[in-house]
């Protein structure tokens, strides 16, 4: 899969991708290198299994939409306010003018329905240590009906010897300022003997890209545990919905009232952007694409640790005991 502004082509070699050579690259990590003393997911982990570990889990479309619907209302809006121009270049006979006018004031919108309508429902990450494998989801960059229709979209499993890893950055730009955001970008070769790159799976922004490989790094590598001490393992429950949010609101909406009453005053003055939101959400979920992994992925995860597993985990390999505990404080 082709990324957007990452450079993922040609050969994953430490020759070809020095630094300097390769548009955006920070730092090219090593597996059997240590690539700095922190290591955390970053908030990133969302799933924890016997031997796997999920990154960037979680519903893509479930509360998506946000940039179509801007596009739509700055469209809308747009329209409404420079409607006599419009009307007066029609009565000249500039029909070609006008179209560009119309489509530039709804640019955002297009962009929104090209990224958001038709993804995948969901896009994570799997390092199963026990089997050396990993298992993601791939895109094709080509579309079924040329610009808005569904790419294809799979489940992908690449060993994990063939996976590399990489520090990215992109330039973000705003009238008061100039940032770059910071990836990490795992980078899929072809075989062991040919490192050409067919694949790649980005993770990002992130504050620490580093620290982040570092994290899965200790974990397939030196049998790390995926959790440290004292914390709760990923809850993994029904995918968030909005028309669910919407009946659990209604349930509690006086109560609202009382303990929230201007974040109540100002959703209710909000309404008509929520109905558009509304609206719009419901095409991503119904236009997503569902992810179907294969048995060997679905046999390889098994059950997600809860707080009962690590209880019974005598080994500690899921999460380390406290200190407070060794030290029988």
């Amino acid at each position: 899969m082709k990324l957007i502004g990452f450079d993922t082509s040609g050969e994953s070699t430490d020759e070809t991708r020095l630094d300097g050579k390769v548009f955006g690259l920070t730092k090219r990590y090593d597996k059997k290198r240590a690539a700095g003393a922190q290591a955390g997911h970053q908030g990133r982990l969302s799933g924890v299994y016997r031997n796997v570990i999920e990154i960037n889990g979680g519903s893509l479309v479930a509360a998506g939409g946000y940039a179509t619907t801007l596009g739509l209302i700055c469209g809308l809006l747009g329209l409404y306010f420079f409607r006599d121009s419009f009307f007066g270049d029609l009565a000249k006979g500039h029909y070609a003018l006008t179209a560009i006018g119309i489509l530039c004031l709804f640019c955002v919108f297009f962009i929104g329905i090209y990224f958001e309508m038709f993804s995948p429902s969901e896009s994570p990450i799997y390092f199963d240590r026990a089997r050396r494998k990993v298992y993601y989801v791939h895109r094709s960059g080509r579309r079924r009906f040329i610009l808005f229709g569904p790419s294809m979209v799979e489940a992908r499993v690449i060993d994990w010897s063939l996976v590399d890893a990489e520090h990215h950055t992109k330039a973000r730009a705003s009238t008061a300022s100039v940032s770059r955001d910071h990836y990490l970008v795992f980078l899929m070769r072809k075989s062991e003997t040919d490192p050409t790159i067919v694949d790649a799976y980005p993770i990002g922004p992130i504050d620490v890209p580093s620290a982040l490989w570092e994290y899965i790094r200790r974990y397939m590598e030196r049998d790390a545990a995926p959790l440290i001490a004292g914390e709760a393992p990923p809850y993994k429950g029904a995918t968030f919905d909005m028309i669910e949010a919407l009946k659990q609101r209604k349930q509690n909406y006086w109560q609202d009232w009382k303990e929230l009453p201007f974040t109540q005053l100002w959703q209710h003055l909000a309404l008509p952007l929520f109905a558009v939101f509304f609206v719009v959400n419901r095409f991503v979920v119904w236009t997503a694409q569902k992810v179907h992994w294969p048995q060997e992925v679905k046999d390889a995860l098994g059950a997600a640790i809860t707080e009962e597993d690590l209880m019974v985990d005598s080994m500690h390999k899921l999460r380390p005991e406290r200190e407070a505990v060794k030290d029988g404080i």
